[in-house]
């Protein structure tokens, strides 16, 4: 662990602390539920991406992984409570940590039902839950921020030397709004030629969108933070609800903090259970999960006796990257800076290479293709 960042350790402590005081704070204010949810589970429940899974070896010899998101376990507590949250730590199995990913961070999760939007399945509108997820997005974020400004202004002010008015003005200004396809044009107008819709962003093409969105002011502590929305259906997940007014896209949004990228995905859940089966058997995920030897009989439990079975009623939700949040707040380039897991783990020095000849030894990357029956 380098001397400048040993230094900033206990300051870190502190601002990370913050964050996990606003989140409690926050969701209890607003009526939400914390639910605990497991951390180890089957392939369902456990990937945003299946080539970053970790496997969890078990003497069952069962196909479990450390889950990336507790979203559908969030989504099984909607039966009983309509509105519910949780912070898990997420797992990634990166070849390494850079400046832009962890093997692990904080991810805090959000789902409600249209009744916490003031609707029932009798006038249940899309586009009213939608506009309700942002503002749930756009209300946690700034409660997050204001917390460790409110606890942390003079560690922000000596130890990193930060504009702390600047990030009360953050708070104090609503976060704007752009969707995907016209972000597309303005970035094909701004240099990125080749691009084309359907298109996944990188985090070049969304910096690039926040300094256009913010008059081009580059300097990063002085930008507000922009939703990019209606992603097309075919990059999004197979649970993003597809928008009745454009078919090609879903109600999705990402928040793209300045300078820290995508801190947060969000979306509106598909809730009719025949376009959610539809949607999930002509995913590319499906495919990728069949090929590992996984089938539809894997998704029965959240399709069929959850959704299908009525026991939910239409509902939203996200997740937050904390350590997102912390680099949009400290304005560094780097998020191992930010990450009290990485920082500590380079004390430990559990990630080196030695450490494989301990007689626990596995290999560098287990793969789930022939290990996994899910």
């Amino acid at each position: 662990m380098s001397n400048k960042v040993s230094c900033k350790l206990p300051t870190l402590i502190k601002i990370n602390s913050s964050i996990n005081y606003a989140i409690h704070d926050h969701y209890r204010k607003t009526g939400l539920t914390y639910v605990d949810v497991p951390e180890i589970v089957g392939i369902t429940g456990a990937c945003e991406n299946v080539d970053t899974l970790f496997k969890v070896g078990n003497r069952l010899n069962l196909p479990l992984f450390f889950t990336q998101t507790g979203q559908l376990s969030l989504e099984q507590s909607l039966q009983y409570f309509p509105g519910v949250y949780t912070i898990i730590h997420s797992g990634r199995d990166e070849e390494t940590e850079d400046v832009r990913h962890l093997r692990q961070f904080r991810l805090v999760e959000e789902e409600f039902d249209c009744t916490i939007a003031g609707m029932s399945l009798a006038n249940y509108s899309e586009n009213k839950m939608f506009t309700t997820l942002l503002s749930h997005v756009e209300s946690a974020v700034k409660a997050l921020v204001s917390n460790v400004v409110a606890s942390c202004s003079h560690e922000l002010e000596t130890v990193y030397n930060l504009d702390t008015g600047w990030l009360k003005t953050v708070t104090q200004k609503p976060f704007y709004q752009i969707p995907y396809s016209e972000a597309v044009i303005l970035l094909k107008w701004s240099g990125f030629t080749s691009l084309a819709f359907g298109d996944d962003l990188k985090a070049e093409h969304e910096q690039k969108v926040v300094d256009i969105l913010n008059g081009n002011q580059k300097e990063s502590g002085r930008q507000i933070p922009v939703f990019i929305t209606h992603y097309p259906k075919e990059i999004k997940f197979f649970n993003m609800k597809v928008s009745q007014d454009d078919p090609k896209v879903v109600l999705s949004a990402d928040l793209i903090l300045p300078n820290a990228g995508e801190a947060v995905g969000s979306a509106v859940r598909e809730h009719d259970g025949k376009k959610l089966k539809e949607r999930l058997i002509t995913s590319t995920m499906f495919d990728l999960h069949k090929k590992r030897g996984g089938t539809y009989s894997d998704f029965t439990w959240y399709l069929e006796d959850i959704i299908m079975a009525g026991k939910t009623k239409p509902h939203a939700g996200y997740g937050i990257g904390s350590e997102r949040v912390m680099q949009f707040i400290l304005n560094a380039k780097d998020i191992r800076e930010c990450s009290l897991f990485s920082i500590l783990s380079q004390q430990s020095g559990d990630w080196e290479e030695k450490n494989g000849s301990n007689g626990l030894k596995h290999s560098k990357r287990q793969s789930i293709v022939n290990t996994s029956k899910a």
